[in-house]
């Protein structure tokens, strides 16, 4: 889940996004660490308890984003939306051995408590932030599992691919408004705070799904 996607063109670094990508550093490589992906992904098993955990913590922070604020940014309060792409996903697999009994959507009835809060535009920002950079790793993580799978590419890992969507003009998009704004201090470590509790809140409710599969103790292929 990297801190920002990066087009081809220089991406200018003004005071909101060097806040982000210095304020949560840490946090952004704990989660990388604690989902350990495309790593603990080494059978079609594995792969419906990961979409399961992205899924148990995207669907929630991708409703507190779309309620939040944006008109004063002008960004539309769906952008970089993909809670549906992990559900196509997760229906896209048959049942697995070894998988939850419920279905691949049972994750969703153990969510963690502490949503975010994005009741300001700083807020928001740091929020958005987080689940717009993830698609860079997405790209890197989907061709390997499609291989260690045996998967055709785009089946099960529309998700990872941002199938139908255009991340990097959704990025461009984000970047542009952003930079377009002052930001108050308060406003940078608003956003700041905001990013960390949604990289903490994706790893806390991921956690108890992922238990439920460890990683395996193999070399990465």
């Amino acid at each position: 889940m990297p801190n920002q996607l990066r087009s081809g063109a220089p991406d200018p670094v003004g005071p909101m996004l060097a806040a982000l990508r210095t304020g949560t550093r840490d946090h952004h490589l704990a989660l990388e660490r604690q989902l350990d992906l495309p790593g603990r992904i080494r059978s079609r098993a594995d792969l419906v308890c990961v979409l399961s955990a992205l899924l148990a913590s995207w669907q929630p922070l991708e409703r507190q984003l779309a309620a939040a604020d944006w008109a004063t940014l002008g960004i539309d309060a769906q952008l970089g939306a993909a809670s549906d792409l992990l559900r196509a996903d997760l229906e896209a697999l048959p049942a697995t051995e070894g998988g939850d009994a419920e279905g691949p959507f049972a994750g969703l009835g153990r969510q963690a408590s502490g949503i975010p809060r994005f009741d300001t535009a700083a807020a928001a920002v740091g929020g958005r932030y987080v689940l717009l950079g993830s698609a860079l790793g997405g790209r890197v993580i989907a061709p390997v599992v499609e291989k260690r799978l045996d998967l055709p590419a785009g089946t099960a890992t529309r998700f990872f691919r941002r199938t139908g969507m255009e991340p990097g003009r959704d990025w461009r998009t984000f970047r542009s408004a952003v930079a377009g704004r002052d930001w108050s201090p308060e406003g940078l470590e608003q956003a700041a705070s905001a990013a960390r509790e949604t990289f903490a809140f994706v790893g806390r409710t991921a956690a108890p799904i992922l238990a439920e599969r460890p990683p395996a103790r193999r070399r990465v292929a």
